[in-house]
């Protein structure tokens, strides 16, 4: 499940129903709240979102009692509650003083009426309301999840932690990738090329090695990662725009320098372990298809720690990392990578490929092992101690980050073993544009 609740409303409650979302969030909890969080098409967005959520909360009032929109959604939660393989809750929630036996109210009641309502009395303000409604889930809920969960504001992390994880994942994952960025840079003899979410440009340029006359441009939030990357490559022909590819400015930066370097588009986009830090990625990659000429090709790298597995892992130790990762606000959408391919044809793109899915320690040296321990484990040990620093009164933090830390080296111990297996979820993409897309 991704959503603590699903919010059923009529628009014209929206100012009322708003405020309580903004209360539960500010808890902890994660809503699913239209329009805010529809991607794609709205109908399909709904189905996904409901059987996506714990909790379906009908903000029951005169107005959302006779909208068939709202109607709707009831329908859908009600038979999704009497499927014997589905948890969805339903939580009536009165805004206003009803009369459940009003003709008006029939259709609506029809689904609900055995269901214990959350009633407005003695609840006089969206707090009162957002806390009676968490009390009255919060063994449903699993709020430390969630609290403040700065990646939903594009808040991608950077730290000195982040950045020692990035070289290691540079070393190993030369493995997983190479041969496919070898395969698309090899079909351009000179190509020009935008990294979106560059760093300092030391994956690129180890990858782009043999390339000869190509033009490099960086897209990177953090300038000082800009500055690392000219210090460290003075020689490369790269040259760079320092913004949040999430806000226009960076975008009217980027087209001025284009125009200046007379470069129309690109041959080819990458976008590596960018898009899981992003609140909506489907717009980033139309943007990005439109920056593509034809036949060029977009690569994108990312993760998805549902395909994580570790084996043997009999006590779910393992199991339990992948949880306190997902859990943490540094660590991004961790189940990003199933949805690159719709983002991907919802963007516009037709030739998609998936070209690599699992890099795992088959094959690998102590050392390697260990290193790919590292890339992962240890830096997520470091997160969550953060985040106990953070949140000290959390106590599901304060569990987790005590149990890691008690169990940390007994699990390195068990990685290392000749019979244990890990594969990690990372995927890699290619997307190529048909002759003339990159014009539409």
């Amino acid at each position: 499940m991704h959503y603590d609740f699903f919010i059923s409303y009529s628009h014209k409650d929206f100012d009322r129903v708003k405020a309580i979302v903004d209360n539960l969030e500010s808890s902890g909890a994660k809503c699913w709240f239209a329009p805010r969080d529809v991607v794609g098409r709205y109908a399909k967005a709904i189905v996904d979102a409901i059987g996506d959520s714990h909790i379906f909360l009908l903000c029951l009032s005169k107005n959302s009692a006779v909208s068939e929109h709202v109607l709707n959604e009831v329908e859908m939660a009600y038979n999704k509650r009497r499927s014997s393989n589905n948890s969805l809750e339903i939580e009536p929630l009165c805004l206003e003083d009803m009369d459940i036996d009003s003709p008006e109210l029939d259709e609506i009641m029809y689904y609900i009426r055995r269901i214990n309502f959350i009633s407005p009395e003695n609840l006089t303000s969206a707090p009162d309301i957002a806390r009676e409604v968490i009390m009255r889930n919060k063994d449903l809920l699993q709020l430390s999840k969630n609290v403040n969960r700065e990646r939903t504001a594009s808040l991608y992390y950077t730290s000195e932690r982040e950045n020692k994880r990035l070289q290691l994942q540079n070393v190993l994952l030369r493995r997983f990738d190479g041969e496919v960025y070898r395969e698309v840079f090899g079909q351009y003899p000179h190509p020009d090329i935008l990294d979106v979410g560059c760093g300092n440009c030391d994956m690129i340029l180890d990858r782009l090695n043999g390339t000869e006359d190509f033009r490099l441009v960086g897209l990177e939030r953090d300038p000082n990662k800009i500055e690392e990357a000219k210090a460290k490559h003075p020689d490369a022909n790269a040259l760079y725009v320092a913004g949040n590819v999430e806000e226009a400015e960076v975008w009217e930066k980027l087209n001025d320098l284009m125009e200046r370097e007379q470069i129309d588009k690109f041959d080819i986009i990458n976008v590596s372990m960018l898009l899981l830090h992003l609140k909506n990625s489907c717009a980033l990659l139309r943007k990005l298809r439109r920056l593509l000429k034809p036949a060029g090709c977009v690569v994108i790298k990312d993760i998805d720690d549902g395909l994580n597995f570790a084996y043997p892992d009999d006590d779910g130790s393992f199991e339990r990392v992948y949880r306190i990762c997902d859990n943490n606000e540094t660590s991004g959408e961790r189940h990003n990578g199933r949805q690159i391919y719709t983002n991907l044809y919802r963007a516009g793109f037709r030739n998609i490929q998936l070209k690599k899915s699992g890099f795992n320690t088959i094959g690998m040296s102590f050392e390697e092992k260990e290193a790919f321990f590292g890339i992962y484990f240890k830096f997520i040990l470091g997160d969550i101690q953060w985040m106990h620093n953070k949140y000290p009164a959390n106590l599901t933090i304060t569990d987790d980050c005590e149990w890691y830390t008690s169990h940390y080296d007994e699990m390195l111990d068990n990685f290392l073993k000749d019979d244990f297996i890990f594969s990690l979820g990372f995927q890699m993409y290619i997307a190529k544009n048909q002759e003339g897309d990159g014009d539409k």
